[in-house]
């Protein structure tokens, strides 16, 4: 369960988890444009994930405009269990 500081995470919030667990690191234009979410839920998610250090942000090296977000590789196992606990599968 969550504690206190540990609010139970949007909807949309969890998706980005699967998407970023599945697919590894992604710009925010990837994920809006795949996920077909609102530029406003994925920058309100992405803020949550990383206030929770589930993911962690890395520069484009490409383009210095953009960054990319992954899942902190500290944090996998409870990434999984999250996933879990909404009910979705995960493929070893």
């Amino acid at each position: 369960m969550y504690s206190q500081n540990e609010q139970k995470l949007p909807a949309n919030a969890i998706i980005m988890l699967r998407f970023l667990h599945d697919h590894g690191r992604k710009t925010q234009k990837e994920i809006i444009n795949t996920l077909n979410l609102p530029i406003r839920s994925v920058r309100y998610c992405i803020r949550r994930l990383m206030e929770r250090g589930l993911i962690v942000r890395y520069p484009n090296l490409k383009d210095m405009r953009s960054v990319f977000y992954q899942l902190a590789a500290d944090k996998l196992h409870e990434v999984e269990t999250i996933l879990e606990e909404e009910g979705i599968e995960i493929d070893a």
